[in-house]
Order: structure tokens, then sequence, then C-alpha cells
């Protein structure tokens, strides 16, 4: 049972901001891993806030999905950073 407050965060908002800019910034990550590492941050902070919260749960799916994609940005840059010093 939660409060109507706790219902409102939970299941009748839209996704925050942040939760949106962590899924866009995941997505642009696929042209340069930059903006992939900043969807990383920003889902896990988008993540600490619903979890607080402080932010819409609805937007859980976006900032784990921004998570996920970011770490698999940084893996892929680190494997290439890797295969670069393993040539040089």
């Amino acid at each position: 049972m939660l409060c109507s407050r706790c219902h409102t965060v939970a299941l009748g908002e839209k996704p925050s901001q942040r939760a949106t800019l962590a899924l866009i910034f995941a997505t642009v990550g696929f042209i340069g891993f930059v903006p992939g590492l900043v969807g990383l941050v920003l889902g896990y902070q988008e993540l600490a806030a619903i979890r607080r919260g402080t932010s819409p749960g609805s937007g859980e799916g976006w900032a784990l999905l921004a998570r996920n994609v970011g770490w698999f940005h940084l893996t892929v840059l680190l494997i290439i950073g890797l295969g670069w010093m393993a040539r040089s």
C-alpha cells in the first residue's frame, strides 16, 4: 500500500529529464564513446534518485538501459585501448 504521493511518483508521472537524457547520451554513444559514458553516469544518478523517492519510478527502465549501454561502451573502449596498446 502506497501513500498518494508515493503512488504518483512510482506510477503516475513521466520519466524525469535525467532519465531521458541518460538514454539519449547512451544511444549517441554508439557514434562516439564519451556520450555513452555520460549516459552511464546519468543512469546511475537517476537510479539512485528513484530509490530515494525523489524521481519518478517510471524512468527506471530508461535509467537501467542507459546504465547497461554505458557499461557496454566502457567495455568496448577498454578492449580497443588494450588492443591498441598491444599493437604498439
